[in-house]
């Protein structure tokens, strides 16, 4: 068994061990991962024949590629800082039980 296969075994393991029903998903991630490796492969397949036959073209798909991903990074984590933050800065507390006791009166 090769390196690779032991640290997706050992994963799987670690996956099906963990609370919550993580063990249910396990199918479909390891389907997941199969699409994209695949789907992988044929971009390489592909961007080796367009770097081929189309430098100039390749070169530019490469750098709106790379924006595309600075761009999803720079979201993200603008997401994260949100999320991880003490208290959301746009949440509003509304006191419930003072409108309760006001509309009994």
């Amino acid at each position: 068994m090769s390196t690779e296969e032991q640290q997706d075994e050992q994963g799987r393991q670690e996956r099906s061990e963990r609370p919550g029903g993580a063990a249910e998903f396990a199918p479909l991630v390891e389907e997941v991962r199969r699409f994209a490796a695949a789907l992988g492969g044929k971009a390489v397949e592909v961007g080796g024949r367009l770097r081929e036959s189309n430098p100039e073209v390749y070169g530019h798909l490469a750098a709106a590629g790379g924006e595309l991903l600075a761009a999803y990074r720079a979201a993200v984590a603008g997401h994260e800082r949100r999320w991880s933050a003490p208290q959301h800065a746009e949440a509003e507390r509304v006191d419930l039980d003072g409108v309760a006791e006001a509309s009994d009166k």
